[in-house]
Parts: structure tokens; sequence; C-alpha cells
């Protein structure tokens, strides 16, 4: 079964937010959303996540610019947890074919084939059940602690950026007053300085 797609309505339906406010981020922020032939948008699963994640971020008062710089992060995140949800599956999908295959040399060599097909395929129902249950535990935790790190990660990049705009005010301020001493000293010491002073004396 192919990868579902999403027209914008139903994109926007599904985050909670206006179709133009989709349009709107896709270009603040560049992302490569997919076209159809006709150009029209059309949206996967992992787009509506992302614009889930903008959302949740953008609530909690972060700006687009901001944002920006945070995308990158946010969609190696996701490549990560894709990539351990597709190694988790593929492990259960092994470990479940070797269970079938020690149950199908277990059974004796003459049986019944109806009533072994019944308990294979109630085998096969039953693991296919811990499966897509271990799957979604899983899903969960690892969204948990991706979740948990990125928002780590952007806690120390806006400390790190507060404190070079901290440095950068203070290197200013030390500036404004290093060239006002300047001139004050420059207007002690020109003539035209000693003449204003007899003057206003």
């Amino acid at each position: 079964m192919g990868e579902v797609h999403y027209m914008i309505s139903e994109a926007a339906k599904r985050v909670g937010v206006e179709a133009h406010v989709l349009r709107y981020w896709e270009e603040e922020l560049d992302l490569p959303i997919g076209r159809t032939e006709m150009g029209h948008r059309y949206y996967t699963e992992d787009d509506i996540r992302l614009f889930h994640c903008i959302k949740d971020l953008k609530e909690q008062s972060m700006q687009l610019r901001e944002l920006k710089t945070v995308i990158p992060e946010l969609k190696k995140a996701r490549e990560q947890k894709k990539k351990k949800l597709a190694e988790m599956e593929e492990r259960e999908n092994s470990r479940m074919s070797q269970t079938e295959g020690q149950l199908v040399k277990a059974q004796p060599e003459v049986v019944d084939t109806d009533k072994f097909l019944q308990v294979q395929s109630f085998i096969g129902e039953a693991l296919q059940k811990v499966i897509v249950e271990n799957n979604t535990k899983l899903a969960q935790e690892v969204s948990h602690t991706v979740t948990k790190n990125v928002l780590g990660e952007m806690e120390t990049l806006f400390h790190l950026k507060e404190q070079k705009e901290e440095e950068h005010y203070r290197k200013l301020d030390s500036l404004i007053r290093q060239q006002q001493q300047i001139r004050r000293e420059s207007v002690k010491i020109s003539p035209v300085g000693k003449l204003r002073k007899l003057l206003e004396g």
C-alpha cells in the first residue's frame, strides 16, 4: 500500500489551522511540499506531523525566523524516529518469522491441514496484534524522547543567542562610552573648547 496523500484543506483540518496558514508556513520556512501533476499541493503524514510540531512551537511564542533554524533539527529527529521504527518493525517481523518457523517444525509430519492453517492463522493474528501494540508503545516512547531532546537543544540555542546579544550590547555600550569620553577630553583640550568655557564662565 502506497503512502497516503492529503489535499491542503484536509491537511489544514488535521493540523487545526486555515489552509492559508499552511501555505504561509511552507513559504516562510522553505518546506519541500509535494505537488500533483496538476500542480496542487499534497501533504503526507510526515508533513502533517511537522506542521503539528510547528504549531506547538508557535504556541510557545516561537517566531518563524527562529523556527527556520530549528526545522533541520526537527527533520533530523523525525528521520531518526522513522529509522528506529523501521528497525523495530524489521526485528519484530524477523522474530515472528522465526517463531512461525519453529511452530511449523514442531508439528508432527502427518497433520490435519485445515487445523494447521487455523492454528497458524490464529498465531499470526496474535503475533500481529502484539507487534502493533509494541510499535505503538515504542513510537510513543521514541516521540517523547525526540521531542524532549529537540526542546533541550532549542533551549540551549536560545540561551547562546541571548548571551551573544548581551555581549554585543555590552561592547556597543562600551564603545559609546569611550566615544563620549574622547569627545569630552577633546573639548577640554581644543582652543574652541577653552573659548567656549571662558564665554560660558
